[in-house]
């Protein structure tokens, strides 16, 4: 779909070549979007906590950082395989860490579910193209599962790796809603993107956000695929569409593509700094 509208819609993109760029409104979005990658790196620290390993947040942030970087390469499993390897370095359980890091995007998804949700409620929200009980059916599904006995047998076998860890389902839980705030803020970034290039009005924050939770949702559901099928960027460049024309569209998307670069080659940099 990305293809094809690139394809079609050339001649009107090539003429927004000499659209400005506010910076103001590119430092805005890197501050949220670090405040909400902190609150995701604490939020993961904590998680090792119930394993029983004491981390610096510096050493969490490093190795977060870099495996987002990693997670750039096509594959299957490059986040659990790249955080495992660096945590092992510090002594941690490498299965552990890979578990927990397979088991990261569900946690965004059930996340972004909420999010969605609750925007559905707000007025100016997308809710066209969002059915509210599929989504509110996932997230049952989901609080079904956690406290199920073949996932809290999967816990307890995780835990017995360490004589310390603590973990509970009840934590996975606490885990997905502190990333609501990740996720709002990673909207929010989103939102001043946009606004740098001028493309959108200023009430289009509420569907910005709710728009990049449905990201999060399609992206947990799809992270099991080696390769990307562009189903994330379509959705963007739909709801976005809604907003504005397609050509502008889909500058968005390429703006925000590579911006979303040199934010985690930013990230990276200040990972190995530190």
């Amino acid at each position: 779909y990305i293809g094809y509208r690139l394809y079609q819609d050339r001649d009107q993109i090539a003429q927004l070549r000499n659209v400005q760029i506010a910076p103001v409104w590119l430092g805005l979005a890197f501050a949220v979007q670090t405040a909400g990658v902190l609150i995701a790196v604490g939020s993961w620290g904590r998680m090792l906590r119930r394993f029983g390993y004491d981390i610096p947040l510096r050493a969490h942030f490093r190795i977060y950082a870099l495996s987002n970087l990693a997670a750039r390469l096509p594959g299957i499993g490059i986040v659990a395989v790249s955080r495992a390897f660096l945590y092992s370095q510090r002594g941690v359980d490498s299965v552990q860490v890979a578990a927990l890091a397979l088991i990261e995007p569900p946690v965004f998804g059930f996340a972004g579910v909420i999010v969605v949700l609750v925007t559905l409620l707000l007025s100016g929200s997308a809710s066209e193209y969002v059915n509210p009980w599929l989504l509110a059916g996932v997230l049952a599904t989901l609080l079904l599962a956690l406290p199920s006995p073949l996932f809290r047998r999967f816990l307890d076998w995780l835990a017995a790796r360490h004589p310390a860890a603590t973990l509970r389902w009840q934590h996975l839980l606490i885990w997905a809603l502190c990333n609501i705030a990740t996720i709002i803020l990673g909207g929010t970034a989103l939102y001043f993107v946009c606004r740098s290039v001028s493309f959108i009005p200023e009430s289009a924050l509420i569907p910005l956000i709710q728009c990049w939770a449905l990201l999060m949702v399609t992206g947990s559901l799809l992270s099991w695929i080696p390769f990307d099928l562009g189903v994330s960027s379509s959705v963007l460049v739909i709801i976005l569409s809604t907003m504005m024309p397609a050509p502008q569209a889909l500058l968005i998307l390429i703006i925000w593509r590579v911006w979303g670069i040199l934010v985690d080659l930013t990230w990276g940099v200040a990972g190995l700094m530190l």
